[in-house]
């Protein structure tokens, strides 16, 4: 009797067992697929926020980048301007053409146009005078009566393209014209007509402070290396072209 009480036990506590492994492994069965579409969700979730995320980052990314490159218009700083001045952050330019009205370019140099500027443009996209890296003369311009300082203390100019393009037929003074632009190396000035130019004080210091000029085209200017034209420049270390060896110092 002992033995059959006791398998009875055993068999009810397998049985029992039993009944709990089922029961667990249905809750198991249950449960696990919907930690699982939990888990997923939050992935889900995340995954989009971050994509999200990315999205604003770039579209902001995009919008300071359209800032940055933004040519900024300087034209109506200058005295007497009809041209149109542009510069272009992204290659350090400054571009100068023609304007609707006529191609008269104004007779405030561009250092002290570019700070005139500063009072309306906006922080983000105002520019120094240090930042012109080149200049581009795109079309015919004209320059003004005075024209003293028009290219003056641009201390990282490194070049000026199409200065063949530039009317000087109305200039009388242009002393000082490219002073203290430090970085400037060559400068061809063969196609301007000079004659409108007073031959001394109207034209004084024109190269005075350009340290890094190696070459000066002024073939037709009929200019002596003891014109004043040369003053405060190093000629000993220049290659003019086009000055006049034969004449004798007028002073």
């Amino acid at each position: 009797m002992k033995v059959n009480h006791n398998i009875k036990k055993f068999t009810s506590k397998l049985l029992v067992s039993s009944a709990i492994a089922g029961i667990l492994g249905g809750v198991a069965i249950n449960v696990i697929p919907e930690k699982a579409d939990l888990v997923q969700n939050v992935q889900a979730k995340k995954k989009k926020h971050a994509k999200a995320k990315k999205k604003v980052k770039k579209a902001v990314t995009s919008h300071k980048t359209a800032n940055v490159n933004k040519k900024v218009d300087i034209s109506n700083y200058s005295y007497g301007n009809d041209c149109i001045l542009k510069f272009d952050p992204s290659t350090k330019t400054l571009h100068i053409k023609e304007g609707v009205n006529s191609n008269k370019l104004g007779s405030t140099p561009i250092y002290d146009a570019v700070y005139n500027a500063k009072k309306h443009v906006s922080k983000k996209n105002m520019f120094k005078p240090s930042d012109i890296e080149h200049i581009s003369i795109d079309s015919n311009i004209a320059l003004s009566s005075n024209s003293e300082y028009l290219f003056a203390r641009l201390y990282k100019l490194q070049d000026i393209a199409g200065l063949d393009k530039v009317d000087t037929g109305k200039a009388e003074d242009v002393s000082y014209m490219f002073f203290n632009d430090r970085k400037l190396t060559r400068l061809d000035l063969s196609s301007w007509d000079e004659s409108s130019f007073d031959y001394y004080a109207d034209r004084l210091g024109m190269f005075s402070g350009d340290t890094s000029l190696i070459e000066i085209n002024l073939t037709g200017w009929g200019v002596k290396l003891t014109d004043h034209t040369f003053d405060g420049l190093d000629t000993t270390k220049v290659k003019i072209i086009g000055f006049d060896e034969d004449d004798e110092d007028d002073d």
